[in-house]
């Protein structure tokens, strides 16, 4: 299919999709998609709000439900496990000695891999504040924009983050080194991002933003079509971002909508799908009709 006619395709269903979370959005949607939306950079935090970010971001990782982390998160075991965010501090504990204190507290992450990479990350963290002085001053050096309005700002934010990740691998940053994870990093930075994981990839594979949904390749390149349709639309990526999970049946966000849409497989059965009556879903039965 030519690239034009891809892309008027896909974002016809991603038009339906904006409309559809909006009129099934319930009272914390509205307040969601307007955080996604808000114009107003915010700065980089400083480096104990970036360590409490950080270990947020890998309780969520590897497939953990995001309903349960989100309330494992905010109560106080959380941050007592992780030294209170502290980067020092958690940089000098000992993991087998935080899971056998509390790991029956924080069972709901899954794998037992992810205290090691917090307290691995705080080292990384600790020598990151040694050499910049702050993760904020290390991360303005690789000059990714945090709002994109352009073409030449998506090429410079890509420029930006392979360079990123790049440094991040050599200095063995754990999950931060990975495409998905580093996004969803920027994305909580505020940033135009977008993360790539399992229900992102599934709907950009029903819709046709990628043939696959697996392969490095796939997950740039769906990230990049869906900044391009952003800025074609005059919206924020974040935002699409936050409809896509709401749409695709994100445990979370999929709760801020009245109405449940995509299943987590082949062939779709909801046969009142706006974007499967229409043809522009490759899993919807309605094909079939």
């Amino acid at each position: 299919m030519p690239v034009e006619r891809a892309f008027q395709q896909y974002s016809a269903a991603l038009d339906l999709i904006a409309v559809q979370t909006k009129s099934h959005g319930l009272s914390d949607w509205k307040c969601e998609a307007k955080r996604t939306s808000r114009k107003r950079c915010d700065p980089i935090p400083d480096d104990h709000e970036m360590m409490r970010r950080i270990c947020v971001a890998i309780a969520f990782s590897q497939g953990a439900q995001s309903r349960l982390i989100d309330k494992l998160i905010n109560e106080l075991v959380f941050s007592e496990a992780f030294a209170n965010f502290e980067v020092e501090r958690l940089s000098l504990k000992k993991p087998e000695a935080i899971r056998r204190r509390y790991w029956k507290s924080l069972g709901h992450m899954r794998f037992r891999g992810k205290v090691d990479a917090m307290v691995n990350a705080a080292k990384v963290m600790r020598d990151l504040a040694m050499e910049h002085g702050s993760f904020a001053n290390y991360l303005k050096g690789f000059q990714i924009p945090q709002r994109l309005k352009s073409g030449g700002d998506v090429d410079k934010f890509w420029d930006g983050f392979l360079l990123l990740r790049a440094d991040l691998r050599s200095r063995k940053m754990p999950f931060f080194q990975n495409t998905t994870s580093l996004l969803q990093l920027l994305l909580d930075l505020d940033h135009d991002a977008v993360k790539p994981d399992l229900i992102i990839m599934r709907l950009a594979r029903r819709i046709g933003i990628v043939q696959k949904e697996t392969g490095e390749a796939n997950l740039q390149e769906v990230v990049r079509r869906v900044q391009a349709f952003a800025i074609s639309r005059g919206m924020r990526a974040s935002l699409v971002d936050l409809q896509i999970l709401a749409f695709g049946g994100q445990s979370s966000a999929s709760q801020l909508l009245s109405q449940r849409f995509c299943p987590a497989s082949d062939p779709c059965e909801n046969r009142d799908c706006v974007i499967g009556r229409k043809g522009l879903c490759n899993a919807s039965s309605n094909l079939y009709l």
